[in-house]
């Protein structure tokens, strides 16, 4: 009995001893095992990643946009400051002091005819305007009626464009929109205007209506009969959100910009786009007023967006 007593001791020591030398580890927390959140739309630069690429930036704001439309015309003398060069009297050409391409003022001789009327004495014919000589349709002793077209004078430094629009079109186009046309003479050039007056009859045939557009031609390039491929800007955007395209990026089914939260923090923002005109951008969703596009050096932020995704370094 004595024994069996000294056994249940023994062994009710040992196991004390053995749960006494045993240690719980402590459970580990949901905040320590959870992983730091990544910013996934953000795109962060360091100021020694900025000294190898150029950012650019511009603000988001409000203006117009314009909306074209495409039509086909021709170059003209401008008729209001065109004038033709005539006789008033019956008798024969005896002299022409002036050849194409010459500059006269008002009131120069510009030739001399031979008429019975005046006894002998020749008759003067006079530059009625200031101009260059665009046309001579007269030869020296030649016979020339009252009605026969000696010279034509023009300004050449004010020329028209006369296009002609579309019957549908007409309600979009008004006097003053603004014009830029193109001529085959000088491929990728853009030359501008204003529109200055509407026809008043539609051709039944073609069923167009002719638009006069003003043009200064001061350098003198453009020439009377010269075909042009014609833009007239017309129905106004007003006041839209607008940026330049340059700012926009690709990034599978989206159209994406990057704004600039900070001098280093860039934010991707999917955006929603209008209009597009003559590089600038109609915005309908994903920016505001005055806040900060990336325009150039965007596509390397793209880059480095993608990287992030992929855990790249």
């Amino acid at each position: 009995m004595k024994f069996s007593l000294l056994c249940s001791a023994a062994a009710l020591l040992l196991l004390t001893v053995l749960n006494g030398c045993t240690k719980t580890e402590p459970t580990a927390t949901a905040e320590a095992v959870a992983e730091p959140k990544h910013e996934t739309n953000i795109v962060s630069l360091t100021k020694e990643n900025l000294s190898h690429v150029t950012i650019k930036t511009e603000l988001v704001v409000r203006g117009n946009l314009d909306m074209t439309l495409k039509a086909v015309g021709r170059v003209s003398e401008d008729l209001n400051k065109t004038a033709k060069v005539t006789s008033t009297l019956e008798g024969r050409l005896i002299k022409l002091n002036f050849d194409l391409n010459q500059s006269v003022k008002a009131g120069d001789v510009v030739g001399l005819v031979q008429t019975p009327e005046l006894l002998g004495r020749p008759l003067e014919l006079k530059a009625p305007i200031d101009g260059v000589i665009t046309e001579r349709n007269s030869t020296a002793g030649e016979l020339i009626g009252k009605d026969t077209q000696i010279y034509t004078i023009s300004d050449p430094t004010d020329l028209w464009v006369l296009a002609e629009i579309k019957e549908r079109d007409i309600g979009a186009v008004r006097v003053g929109q603004e014009t830029v046309f193109t001529v085959l003479a000088y491929l990728g050039e853009e030359f501008h205007g204003k529109v200055v007056l509407l026809g008043n009859r539609v051709e039944s045939e073609s069923r167009t209506l002719e638009v006069r557009i003003g043009v200064s031609n001061t350098d003198g390039r453009l020439k009377p009969g010269m075909f042009a491929d014609v833009e007239i800007s017309t129905t106004a955007i007003k006041d839209a959100l607008v940026i330049s395209d340059t700012s926009l990026q690709s990034l599978e089914d989206e159209q994406i910009v990057f704004v600039a939260l900070s001098d280093t923090k860039f934010e991707k923002r999917v955006i929603k786009i209008g209009l597009e005109q003559h590089g600038r951008m109609q915005i309908l969703e994903g920016v505001k007023e005055n806040e900060r596009v990336v325009t150039e050096g965007s596509f390397i932020l793209k880059s480095e967006l993608l990287k992030g995704e992929l855990g790249e370094d």
